[in-house]
């Protein structure tokens, strides 16, 4: 993982995960075998931006239990407590003006406040839709849609867990994306769908 913070200042600070100081930092304690990395960008103004590093300690000996996957009994990798390393403290972020992982903006500022890239890109596949872009919402949908045409025996919780989503999640994906479709009123104030297609959603009719 590299992290990169740029500050108004110009200042361009980077952190690679990837270089250990030391190559086995954890060799004293147990078997390396998985570094958890864990980006906190949650509590800003009382924590800063924080890198914690834990560990899976893979020694048999240390073994917290069985797990038995496709009828074979494989000991568990025990989770160790590592390290957190403060990145950007409370009182410099007014002067950070982006944050990148692994080349990705995850923090912008916009004016006074800084923006959580990754939740605005979560939010921005699952809802928004134009001309040549469906939202997961709305494919989902027609997945569903399409799904439940091809098996007309089969209720729509079977149907939703088919594709991995359950009923309810339709149900609410479908209340919101319909909600979105009911148009704008005209000068006249008639309403007037934008797409001007009854009953369709994005280009898809769900009936």
């Amino acid at each position: 993982m590299v992290i990169e913070v740029l500050y108004k200042s110009f200042r361009y600070e980077k952190f690679d995960s990837s270089a250990q100081t030391n190559s086995e930092p954890f060799r004293a304690k147990g078997t390396n075998i998985l570094t958890d990395w864990n980006l906190y960008l949650g509590a800003l103004e009382e924590n800063g931006i924080i890198l914690a590093e834990h560990w899976y300690d893979g020694n048999p000996q240390h073994a917290g239990g069985q797990v038995t996957l496709e009828g074979t009994k494989v000991p568990a990798a025990t989770r160790q407590v590592g390290s957190a390393m403060l990145l950007v403290s409370p009182d410099e972020l007014d002067d950070v003006v982006w944050l990148k992982k692994d080349g990705e903006k995850l923090l912008w500022r916009e004016g006074d406040e800084l923006i959580n890239g990754e939740r605005f890109f979560a939010m921005e596949q699952l809802c928004y839709s134009d001309a040549t872009v469906q939202s997961v919402n709305r494919r989902a949908i027609a997945v569903f849609d399409y799904l439940k045409h091809a098996h007309p025996t089969y209720s729509d919780d079977e149907i939703a867990r088919i594709m991995g989503y359950t009923e309810s999640a339709i149900e609410r994906i479908r209340d919101a994306e319909i909600s979105q479709d009911e148009g704008f009123a005209d000068d006249d104030g008639e309403g007037q769908n934008e797409e001007n297609n009854t009953g369709a959603i994005g280009g898809y009719d769900f009936g």
